[in-house]
């Protein structure tokens, strides 16, 4: 019984130093033109950037094997060129898969709970990086997940938005993107309430590059 006192706390200690060395990465966003995988409605366009692989997961987030625990993010950029604001919602946003299966978006809270564990991830503030020449910083994995993550919003006219959809499947180490569809069902402009869509967005293309 008392071996497993002092092993329950040391891996609670292990495992709060892994997440008090979290790093915060940057995502740049690149002109919308540059990204294969887009569709376009009037004058709003929606570009889809699938991470389909652990190592580019891990350029977005200090979390290795990302892909491989069956959690994969896409990176969506939003290009507004008409004069009114958009209202975007996520919860009806799908990912079609090849097979026909629909994936609803995992909230990115609920990713870091199961990846992280539930606690560690929330307790510790955001602390500056000790290197101030690099763009990353120590932080918090919930932190950065949720602000990267695409959330609820209303996109300014004559804007670029963006942010991150993570979908979940329990067939681990499977790559669920080849073949997929992204598909948003619509955005609404917040003046007429007119909605605007679907945006079907196939990502094949951007598995290509």
């Amino acid at each position: 019984m008392r071996r497993t006192v002092w092993i329950l706390p040391a891996f609670m200690a292990l495992a709060l130093f892994a997440v008090s060395d979290y790093q915060v990465k940057q995502v740049n966003v690149l002109p919308i033109e540059s990204y294969p995988a887009q569709a376009t409605i009037g004058a709003v366009t929606i570009a889809a950037d699938p991470y389909a692989t652990d190592e580019r997961s891990y350029s977005a987030f200090d979390i290795k094997n990302l892909n491989s625990r069956g959690y994969f993010p896409i990176h969506v950029i939003i290009k507004n060129a008409s004069s009114d604001f958009l209202a975007l919602r996520t919860r009806n946003v799908l990912l079609i898969t090849a097979a026909g299966q629909q994936l609803y978006t995992t909230p990115a809270t609920i990713l870091v709970e199961d990846v992280v564990g539930p606690g560690l991830a929330s307790r510790l503030p955001l602390m500056k990086g000790r290197d101030q020449s690099t763009s990353t910083k120590t932080g918090s994995p919930l932190s950065d997940f949720t602000t990267k993550e695409l959330t609820n919003r209303l996109v300014d006219p004559g804007t670029v938005s963006d942010g991150f959809l993570f979908f979940f499947t329990p067939e681990r180490k499977k790559n669920i993107f080849p073949g997929s569809t992204l598909y948003i069902p619509k955005l609404e402009e917040e003046s007429t309430k007119k909605a605007l869509g679907p945006f079907t967005i196939p990502l094949d293309p951007a598995l290509k590059k």
